[in-house]
């Protein structure tokens, strides 16, 4: 009987002593968290955190679940959770989903370029607990804006005239239908000759990264005056289906991304009528997700 008793104390103890260095270890916890791009590819794009977590928690313990949805769509979930009681380091891998992604980017637009990003972690504790955590975030950035283009006059027809320049672009989110994202495209032409320019079949092709993903094309023509100018509404279309290649692109090039539009424009004078390329400006997109999501983690606070 008393060795039982020993035995029983003993057990007592060490659960004593484990749950007090359990309570000094969380108290002086001192965390440090890395994130970056792990595997990417058009199916899946990773997220690898890595955590120190500067001791041994002697927890057991998982994430159950994890997901992360944007305008309601689930786009990103849990692919692995590397954690031991006995080491300091962890490891979280989180896999986004492309083509959700695109369909999530629709309802930012569809909602004035308004999102709400919704994060839950289910976690097991014990084995025995699984506690569920909720945070949210609402995201307000105009990206449509940032499409502006512009392209020079050049001459036609051995310098007879000089064709309209491109002076700038403004894109309105119409809405998606089947895949196809409809905006419209106002761009404004400058007329630099000393006579009115009839303006027809104004076109362009827009290029990411290389990548064509879309067109626009007006069928009504306009006379822009001369040394006038004269806003012409393009119908506009992006295919959808190219933006998960557009996206692997633009990560692996450091989060950076080339927008180049072709213009294309017919002018008649003198009974004569041309189709001609105008190139206009590359503009580069530059995202900072990751320097965010890092730049976040180094602001926890460390306990004293």
């Amino acid at each position: 009987m008393k060795k039982l008793v020993a035995v029983v104390l003993l057990i007592v103890l060490i659960l004593i002593l484990w749950g007090a260095y359990v309570a000094y270890a969380v108290m002086t916890l001192n965390p440090s968290f890395k994130a970056g791009w792990g595997n990417v590819s058009t199916k899946r794009v990773e997220v690898v955190i890595d955590a120190d977590l500067g001791k041994a928690l002697l927890v057991p313990a998982s994430i159950d679940d994890l997901s992360m949805k944007f305008n309601g769509v689930e786009v990103a979930s849990l692919e692995e959770f590397r954690y031991s009681p006995t080491k300091t380091e962890a490891r979280l891998v989180i896999g986004i989903d492309p083509n959700k992604l695109v369909e999530a980017l629709e309802k930012y637009f569809d909602n004035n370029q308004r999102g709400d990003a919704e994060v839950e972690v289910k976690l097991g504790l014990f084995g025995l607990f699984h506690p569920t955590f909720r945070f949210s975030q609402e995201f307000q950035q105009d990206v449509l804006s940032q499409l502006d283009f512009k392209a020079e006059s050049r001459p036609v027809f051995g310098g007879l005239l000089y064709t309209p320049s491109v002076e700038g672009t403004r894109v309105v989110w119409m809405g998606a239908e089947n895949g196809v994202w409809k905006l419209k495209t106002y761009a404004t032409l400058e007329n630099p000759n000393s006579f009115p320019i009839p303006v027809s079949n104004f076109e362009f092709e827009l290029f990411i990264n290389g990548i064509k993903i879309g067109v626009g094309k007006v069928a009504q023509g306009v006379t822009i005056p001369a040394g006038g100018v004269a806003t012409v509404p393009i119908d506009t279309e992006i295919y959808s289906e190219y933006l998960p290649a557009v996206l692997v692109a633009h990560i692996k090039n450091g989060e950076k991304s080339s927008v180049a539009v072709n213009f294309y424009l017919t002018v008649s004078a003198g009974g004569k009528s041309a189709r001609i390329k105008l190139t206009g400006g590359e503009t580069i997109i530059q995202t900072d997700i990751m320097a965010s999501i890092n730049g976040a983690f180094s602001e926890i606070s460390p306990r004293e």
